[in-house]
């Protein structure tokens, strides 16, 4: 999967160099399928390149929607990768290796949430700046029957913000706010969550 997640921002960065990303979410106990007996719990949501549409693909794994994305961008256009833009994701993608391990554990843990609340979303961003662009990931988590937006945790690599959702999994699994949702309550109320 995670290979498969390289070969796809490499492909989007060359589809679109001023800027790309997606947003695979997992929802476990989606009921889309249900009645043909597939599951399609994990899904990719992606802008198609010089297009103001948004597309998506389910799949009933992490790296199946992955390479369902691949499909996707190699029928909107033949794709050729620079050697510069192939040599700048495969060094971030040594820096972020382990990380679909990490999200295994968090998509696992994510099932002990309630039903309608349960699910996770991840966000992957490039925007070029610099000599080596920013990366940007960002991972939401619901907060379980509330009015709050989603328990956040950011960061420029998948493996930080991954290790940060669990490192507060006993705070957001008791349906608490954590990662930056929980700072910014604290900031609120003048006072720290506990």
């Amino acid at each position: 999967m995670e290979q498969a997640t390289t070969t796809v921002l490499a492909s989007m960065i060359a589809l679109d160099p001023a800027g790309c990303g997606f947003t695979l979410a997992y929802v476990p106990y989606s009921r889309l399928g249900e009645d043909k007996g597939v599951d399609l719990s994990w899904e990719v949501n992606f802008g198609l390149p010089h297009s103001s549409e948004d597309a998506y693909e389910l799949a009933g794994h992490p790296a199946a929607v992955i390479e369902e994305l691949a499909k996707t961008l190699s029928t909107a256009g033949q794709v050729t990768v620079p050697s510069g833009v192939h040599d700048l994701v495969q060094e971030a993608a040594w820096s972020w290796r382990g990380w679909s391990q990490l999200l295994a554990d968090v998509a696992r843990l994510c099932c002990h949430l309630p039903d309608d609340d349960a699910g996770v979303d991840v966000s992957i961003g490039y925007t070029p700046s610099g000599e080596r662009g920013v990366w940007s990931w960002t991972l939401a988590i619901p907060v379980p029957g509330t009015e709050y937006p989603a328990s956040e945790w950011e960061g420029s690599s998948p493996t930080e913000v991954l290790g940060a959702a669990l490192e507060e999994a006993d705070i957001w699994l008791q349906g608490l706010p954590a990662g930056h949702l929980r700072v910014l309550l604290a900031q609120e109320t003048n006072r720290s969550l506990t």
